[in-house]
């Protein structure tokens, strides 16, 4: 007797076995995209020139004894610091907002953004292919995401003490992630190949800056969500058009500048900007910053305003741009010989506020030139959307605002 195959009942197996061994001799095609790369200036690496398999070695270890005991927060620790330093982190905000900030950072405010930007703005118009393809990502990213976690909790300001059921869905991280993502495609596929062949997205860098005022040692310590940088600095405003010596800065008094921020003895005394200074796209252009409810709180445990939100997003913008001049000039710069432009997109997924920072001077004590101060444009915050989610079991995007998109791809495109 013969043996042959082993067939299953209508032979499905044994086809699907003969066609993996047919399939796995074909040899991949030739797609054009290597010489449509090369001809465009962009370099085209074998992956197993830059990636490096990275194996976790086990070893067998044998602790005998007690463990050892906890480091102690004491004049031994090894960050310990005879003075103590204001400390600015991720979930810090001002208590006078805005007129605090200004104050601390020695910057004008111009509630508009600049007169070129406001003008591309108007003269920008969104494909209608686009703008459908873009509501359709909103409701991608809000609504058939399909995370189920614990969302933050449900606070009643009349009932303080009372717990609500706990409600399952995207997390605001998640939410503010996708939703930043597909804007960015989107931009990229409005300006052109042309222009998004000189930016690069970067993803959850932090930036280090330490300042000395007036004999208080300040440090910002940021985490930016996502960094575009490019190719290119930004080109800086006209000083002749906008004249910080035209403007005072607020009087804050009785309050400090630094009132609300967190002091510490123990921290590291430096400076840390997340890209190299020697890699091509290491210019900072915009960067993208989440602000869910969760995220930022008050010392005093009152509600967070819009004012205070804004403040955040004016500090993280010249934390990135201080970062940068200190590693293009050094720790001891003053006043820049070229100032740095960054600009800044703040959201919670529903409402979106723009603004653009120019450094001009690190030298932030009160008896400073009015001449040499920072500029701060700012516009009001605007809504995407009234109403995302299931209506009558159907997924609804009510009220869409194509102006956030049109913003944002006048932001992508500057240069």
């Amino acid at each position: 007797m013969r043996f042959t195959a082993v067939l299953l009942r209508q032979h499905i197996g044994f086809h699907f076995k003969k066609h993996w061994i047919v399939q796995g001799k074909r040899l991949p095609s030739e797609t054009g995209a290597q010489t449509e790369l090369a001809g465009r200036g962009i370099p085209v690496l074998d992956p197993a020139e830059v990636l490096k398999e990275r194996r976790e070695e086990f070893t067998n270890i044998q602790v005998v004894g007690p463990l050892p005991p906890e480091v102690q927060l004491d004049e031994n620790h090894p960050l310990y610091k005879r003075e103590q330093c204001y400390l600015y982190g991720d979930r810090n905000v001002l208590l006078e907002g805005v007129r605090q900030a200004q104050v601390l950072l020695n910057t004008v405010v111009y509630d508009e953004l600049p007169l070129k930007v406001e003008e591309r703005v108007d003269k920008t118009k969104i494909p209608t292919q686009l703008d459908r393809s873009m509501q359709q990502s909103v409701l991608a990213a809000l609504v058939f995401e399909t995370e189920q976690v614990k969302t933050a909790l449900i606070k009643d300001p009349e009932r303080p003490a009372f717990k609500f059921p706990r409600v399952y869905g995207i997390s605001s991280e998640k939410k503010n992630r996708l939703l930043l993502s597909k804007l960015v495609t989107h931009c990229e596929r409005f300006v052109g190949p042309q222009v998004a062949s000189t930016r690069k997205v970067i993803a959850n860098t932090r930036c280090i800056v330490p300042i000395t005022k007036e004999l208080d040692r300040i440090q910002f310590s940021l985490k930016v969500d996502s960094l575009i940088s490019s190719s290119s600095p930004m080109t800086p405003l006209d000083s002749a058009v906008y004249r910080p010596q035209d403007h005072s800065l607020p009087d804050i008094f009785p309050v400090k500048e630094t009132v609300t921020i967190p002091t510490t003895k123990f921290y590291e005394w430096q400076n840390e900007y997340p890209i190299s200074r020697q890699y091509k796209f290491s210019h900072p252009h915009t960067i993208l910053l989440h602000c869910a409810p969760e995220d930022v709180v008050n010392m005093f445990e009152t509600p967070v305003t819009d004012d205070q939100k804004q403040a955040r997003a004016m500090i993280k913008a010249f934390t990135v741009a201080a970062a940068r001049a200190r590693q293009l000039y050094g720790d001891n710069v003053k006043v820049l010989p070229h100032p740095i432009t960054v600009q800044a997109v703040q959201t919670d997924s529903k409402w979106f506020h723009f603004s653009i920072f120019q450094l001009n001077t690190l030298d932030l004590s009160s008896s400073n030139d009015a001449g040499s101060r920072n500029l701060w444009f700012r516009k009001p915050s605007m809504d995407l959307y009234s109403e995302c989610g299931y209506l009558v079991g159907k997924p609804t995007l009510v009220n869409y605002n194509k102006d956030v998109l049109r913003n944002m791809a006048v932001f992508y495109g500057s240069s």
